[in-house]
């Protein structure tokens, strides 16, 4: 299980013990505080999960008698089927049934404003109503669903015909995309009567074992996809949110069309299995991206590099992809545009190195100015550093990874080492400020050297200031200054 899926059950399960009128005040919050100025960085991590625990049909317990609480929740109830399918970015090329979170919200209002106005209006009335049951809301909420299958099949209907509709289907739903992710919502809500107990059956975790020899999954899956030829991609797009190597969906495509051919996969029914594998590497370059720009979380990008280059190495270990002309160029593509983002990490890795390991100073109040945003770019830079030194192929930065090392290694151990020396020599507050200074350079060497080098330079680190605190209650002089007063005596 990637760090990724470890973090969000870790949220979930914590979420989950929490009553569903703490995690609706939650959410409330946390979606006003995404509109805020610099919002953690970790909060849509924590909003997603709370989400998904509010979509579960039963957030809304019978005895539940707040209306406007229940009023609130129906959104999140009309589309609980989709939850599995649900992703936060935008892909470059749209994977039939991932659908971006964002859509959700745009569909609901036009649903009740374009499409259902009566139905919804019936049913936000009775959920507001507190005398109506939380079961009566459920069953509400879930025949709504039921009447929207065939109100937007009629409505996509009527857009293919005119192409004025189409337009103004489009401008409401976001383009071509919003109104193909529509389609893929209809497609889910028409099969929730066969869909939602076979997703059941289906684990919450798939390991590599169960995709890769395990038979259980793959009987579950063969069975439906003989049964629902046109729901494949479907049933695709829910495995790999739910794997924990979903690289490993290439080699459970291979085993679903009985040859491991890329070219014979690619033209079966099993090739969306593949699909999502190549979408879910988009993804995730696309998140890598994005914890580069805007999170400054100094671990999220190199997690988000690690989870790339472990699927990444997955399918090129298990399918060869220069046989399918299609996902080797999709693939490429993906590899070309994050190793770019790299590789400009890693040039910039050297002098995020020293900008960190710099002594601190003190202000006029006397106040000890770390600088943590710079120490915080050279744990990211370092991380990547560490991470490009056993991937390069996946990212394709041999020789500027290895000119990066040469330079941050020889700064690494120069630096650390001199500020250790210099902590025996330090009085007073220059003691503190060196203090400091050795150890972000402990800290970034053990990143990079590893924990046995970083506990050799602890124990020097422990004797250097053991000696600069005896000489200070001592009250001897440096040899420096000595020589310094000795000098000035002579003239």
């Amino acid at each position: 299980m990637t760090h990724s899926a470890q973090l969000e059950n870790k949220i979930k399960s914590y979420l989950g013990s929490l009553r569903p009128q703490a995690v609706e005040a939650l959410v409330r919050n946390m979606e006003r505080a995404r509109f805020q100025k610099d919002p953690d960085p970790n909060l849509q991590i924590v909003l997603a999960a709370a989400l998904a625990i509010l979509r579960r049909p039963h957030a809304t317990p019978p005895e539940m008698s707040d209306g406007s609480q229940r009023r609130n929740q129906i959104q999140r109830m009309f589309f609980a089927p989709l939850e599995d399918f649900l992703i936060n970015e935008t892909l470059p090329i749209r994977q039939e049934a991932r659908i971006n979170r964002g859509m959700l919200t745009r569909v609901w209002t036009w649903l009740g404003r374009d499409v259902m106005p009566n139905d919804f209006r019936t049913v936000m009335d009775q959920a507001g109503n507190a005398e109506v049951s939380g079961e009566r809301v459920a069953a509400l909420v879930q025949a709504l669903r039921t009447r929207s299958v065939d109100a937007v099949g009629e409505a996509l209907h009527r857009s293919e015909v005119s192409e004025t509709e189409r337009r103004r289907m489009g401008i409401e739903l976001g383009g071509e995309r919003g109104i193909a992710e529509l389609r893929d919502i209809q497609k889910i809500f028409s099969a929730e009567r066969w869909l939602v107990p076979f997703l059941q059956n289906i684990p919450d975790r798939i390991n590599e074992q169960r995709l890769k020899r395990d038979t259980d999954v793959l009987r579950l899956v063969d069975k439906c996809s003989d049964r629902f030829p046109d729901h494949v991609a479907v049933i695709a797009a829910a495995l790999i949110d739910r794997s924990d190597a979903p690289a490993a969906l290439c080699k459970f495509a291979a085993r679903l069309a009985g040859d491991e051919d890329p070219k014979t996969i690619e033209n079966s029914q099993f090739a969306p299995f593949v699909d999502v594998v190549m979408s879910e590497a988009e993804r995730l370059q696309i998140l890598a991206l994005e914890h580069c720009r805007n999170n400054p979380d100094p671990v999220a990008f190199s997690q988000a590099l690690l989870e790339y280059h472990s699927l990444v190495r997955g399918v090129e270990r298990d399918m060869d992809l220069s046989l399918s002309g299609k996902w080797h160029k999709r693939l490429a593509e993906s590899k070309r545009s994050i190793s770019n983002v790299v590789t400009t990490e890693l040039n910039n890795a050297h002098g995020a190195v020293r900008r960190a390991l710099q002594v601190p100073k003190f202000d006029r109040t006397g106040k000890l100015q770390v600088d943590q945003s710079a120490i915080d770019e050279a744990v990211r830079t370092l991380r990547v550093v560490t991470l490009v030194r056993t991937a390069s192929e996946t990212f394709a930065v041999n020789e500027v990874g290895k000119r990066t090392r040469q330079a941050v290694e020889q700064t690494l151990e120069i630096v650390t080492r001199s500020q250790i020396s210099d902590l025996g020599k330090a009085r007073g507050k220059e003691l503190q400020a060196h203090l400091a200074a050795a150890d972000v350079a402990i800290m970034l060497s053990e990143i990079y050297f590893g924990s046995e080098y970083a506990d050799q330079l602890r124990r020097s680190r422990q004797t250097a200031v053991a000696k600069a605190r005896k000489l200070s209650a001592s009250g001897e002089v440096s040899p420096e200054r000595k020589l310094v007063a000795s000098a000035l005596g002579h003239r």
